[in-house]
């Protein structure tokens, strides 16, 4: 996720105007599909693969903030790869949100250290910001850097906080539970 989103930057420009086939022959378009749809799929699929190690799907609470997850992140990079670009960033909040159900209910979970945990509850509250400064008119946050503002969190942010998770987790569990 950090890696395209470098990529995806240095294609879109300082400005508005995209430079074309700039990065690897790959547009603007290209490489926000990517960026949309590569690190959900990849992040969906490791929580799937972990859940039952985690107990990721014990209580209703934890539950339905890992359904949020799955939706938020499968969902958006279906439909980046169809539109073949990165689309609107509406399912942003649906994945910070499930990512606080899910740190909120798995707070007794013995599988799942602390600072896991506490990773989760960052990387939503991360989410849940940049989604806000999206809200924020583009007359307003253009002259900050607006697009490179919410990028910088809710996929450089993110993608280290993604990355810290996954080694915490793989650190927490026993060897045996790593494949």
């Amino acid at each position: 996720m950090i890696i395209l989103w470098l990529i995806f930057t240095t294609a879109h420009g300082a400005t508005s105007y995209n430079k074309d086939r700039s990065v690897l022959g790959g547009s603007m378009l290209f490489w926000g599909m990517l960026l949309g749809s590569i690190p959900n799929l990849l992040i969906a699929a490791g929580l799937v693969f972990l859940s039952s190690s985690l107990e990721l799907t014990a209580g209703r609470l934890t539950r339905v903030g890992y359904v949020l997850m799955l939706i938020g992140l499968v969902v958006p990079a279906v439909i980046d790869l169809a539109i073949q670009a990165l689309g609107a960033p509406f399912f942003v909040p649906v994945v910070g949100i499930g990512l606080i159900v899910t740190a909120i209910g798995i707070r007794h979970n013995p599988r799942i250290g602390r600072l896991s945990r506490y990773l989760l509850l960052v990387i939503g509250l991360i989410l849940l910001l940049a989604f806000m400064w999206a809200l924020v008119p583009s007359e307003v946050t253009d002259p900050m850097g607006g697009y490179r503002i919410y990028g910088g969190l809710a996929h450089f942010g993110v993608g280290t906080g993604w990355v810290l998770f996954g080694i915490s987790v793989l650190r927490s569990l026993a060897p045996g539970d790593r494949y």
